[in-house]
């Protein structure tokens, strides 16, 4: 199998000392925290990167990583974007009062009432090929597999409107890009909470580089939405200002369910998903993603019925999910780059967006997330030596400001928590991991 970066640099071994260090340190012994001082509790697509970092390192931590987060999984198969740490509460707001009413399968289980783009599966694949021993492997994901497949299945059945196969995302957290400037027209809308509430993030890091009071006012107002809709998106639709086809979402979606199929077949079950459905769900992303005018993919708002005109990385996630060619690949890359002069690469929104701002979170910044499933896609795609740039690019910056949360677009400075999980999870998968 070949690796990503090919040959290793110099200062692999110590990359990925450091590295290591970083997920020791934030270790809570079941789960991983995404920084020391920001994030205390359990983050969903967070722990599924945090895995395929700990499959290099320790085997059996990064079992106990995915174990850990499946045991906050509802009835109904969602797998929520937070599994609370009863011992850190108030160390974060606002907590697991802002979701009442949950559907755990353990009712002793506190998390949140909404989930996160489902990495999970795919990173339990990585995890599992990682591990030299076959029957250890199956055996492992012969052991999780239902869980998995109730947590995509919930999607399809849960959050899909109007026949169409794609997943509606009901709140900017569920997007992983809280703030991204795809989701202004809702914060635009202005609207207030009924309860009030409190804010810590902006206490542990500079306020210029958090979403502002007025996205907050939009995340506990729809919080207050969902929970008071019973966490059911038919109640929730018709009340709300906020609900979209995510295209970085459904990408994922198809590409962890693409993975979950290569783990029936080698576990000798029938694939989950037929060839028919994911055509389906192909084309629907296609017709209601792709803007033939601007050449890029978009999001798309259900309650407004239009698409969302500002291009940011999720135009880019259908290389990670394989939905798009070898040469509409690397003309999406290429025109991404061109139109990010100026800016380490891979900014999350492109700079001549309305919006955009490089050092704050989900405006502008660099995260190493998103490059790596876009290095991911390429080189599944063979296009092995723009991965291995994007890689080297990616290396860089942690070479430069440390594994942070992400780095400020313009100077690659460090921007969010410093000694960051999944930047270091992710760079060591990027120094020890095989090319898909």
């Amino acid at each position: 199998m070949r690796k990503i970066c090919d040959p290793l640099p110099d200062d692999a071994p110590a990359l990925v000392e450091d590295a290591a260090a970083v997920l020791r340190a934030n270790d809570r012994g079941e789960f991983t925290k995404p920084s020391a001082r920001l994030y205390p509790h359990q983050w969903n697509w967070d722990s599924a990167f945090v895995a395929m970092g700990w499959a290099h390192l320790d085997w059996e931590r990064a079992v106990r990583e995915v174990a850990s987060l499946l045991r906050g999984q509802w009835t109904d198969g969602m797998l929520p974007h937070i599994r609370y740490d009863r011992a850190a509460l108030g160390w974060y707001a606002p907590g697991p009062e802002l979701w009442p009413g949950g559907h755990a399968r353990d009712a002793g289980e506190l998390t949140s009432g909404i989930s996160q783009p489902p990495v999970l599966p795919s990173a339990v694949y990585r995890v599992g090929m990682a591990q030299p021993d076959r029957d250890r492997r199956h055996a492992w994901w012969a052991q999780i597999f239902d869980g998995l497949l109730a947590y995509l299945q919930y999607f399809l059945d849960h959050r899909t409107v109007e026949g169409c196969p794609l997943i509606v995302v009901v709140h900017p957290w569920e997007s992983g890009h809280d703030n991204s400037p795809r989701w202004d027209f809702a914060v635009e809308a202005g609207v207030r909470p009924q309860q009030s509430y409190r804010r810590i993030d902006n206490t542990v890091i500079a306020a210029a580089e958090r979403p502002t009071d007025r996205d907050y006012d939009l995340y506990i107002f729809l919080a207050e939405l969902i929970s008071s809709a019973d966490y059911a998106l038919p109640r929730y639709l018709s009340r709300t200002p906020f609900a979209v086809y995510d295209a970085q979402f459904n990408a994922i979606w198809y590409r962890s369910a693409l993975d979950l199929n290569s783990i029936a077949v080698a576990l000798g079950r029938p694939a989950p998903y037929s060839a028919e459905v994911l055509a389906a769900f192909a084309h629907a992303f296609r017709e209601r993603h792709w803007d033939a005018e601007r050449r890029a993919f978009l999001d798309y708002d259900l309650v407004g019925r239009r698409s969302i005109p500002v291009e940011t990385c999720a135009s880019l996630m259908p290389i990670y999910a394989g939905l798009v060619q070898t040469d509409e690949a690397l003309d999406l890359l290429a025109r991404y780059r061109a139109r990010s002069a100026g800016c380490r690469m891979l900014p999350v929104v492109l700079p001549d967006q309305p919006g955009f701002e490089a050092g704050r979170y989900s405006r502008g910044p660099v995260w190493i997330h998103t490059n790596w499933m876009v290095i991911q896609g390429l080189a599944a795609l063979g296009c092995d030596a723009e991965a291995a740039r994007i890689a080297g690019e990616t290396l860089d910056l942690v070479r430069q400001a440390g594994f942070v949360e992400c780095y400020h677009a313009a100077s690659g400075t460090a921007s969010g928590p410093r000694e960051f999980s999944w930047s270091a999870a992710l760079t060591i998968d990027l120094l020890r991991g095989e090319a898909p």
